[in-house]
């Protein structure tokens, strides 16, 4: 499915600071990509239903609800929908997350720089992050 307008779902605390969000938030706004929020495993399914988001950035330490709830429930409902969990560590480091979550795109871990990030999340979303 073609987005016209991409859109970003962040899921859980994927930002260390307001300050990192806000940045993420304005970079992918430069391109057209909308970015929203859900803080627990219930607001993402609700955002995954109401939304169609192009990505789902899950934090997977999420403290109200399920990561992988989260990234099953988007497999079911948004097939198309890539899924970047982010905050791996060494869970499934060897790569079997991706044969239990079926549209996951990247495991990264939390150390990648914000800007990393957003243009992994631009190129999944089907856009390129210009120079600021």
């Amino acid at each position: 499915m073609i987005r016209p307008e991409p859109i970003v779902l962040v899921v859980g605390q994927c930002f260390e600071t307001k300050n990192d969000y806000d940045m993420a938030r304005k970079t992918l706004s430069r391109e057209g990509i909308e970015m929203l929020r859900a803080a627990d495993q219930h607001g993402a399914a609700l955002r995954i239903c109401e939304a169609d988001p192009a990505v789902v950035l899950i934090d997977l330490t999420l403290k109200d609800g399920s990561p992988l709830a989260v990234a099953d429930f988007c497999n079911y409902r948004r097939p198309d929908t890539r899924v970047i969990l982010l905050r791996g560590g060494n869970l499934m480091a060897d790569g079997s997350l991706f044969a239990h979550v079926g549209n996951a795109a990247a495991l990264v871990s939390d150390q990648i720089p914000t800007g990393d990030l957003m243009a992994l999340v631009a190129f999944h979303a089907g856009r390129r992050l210009t120079p600021a």
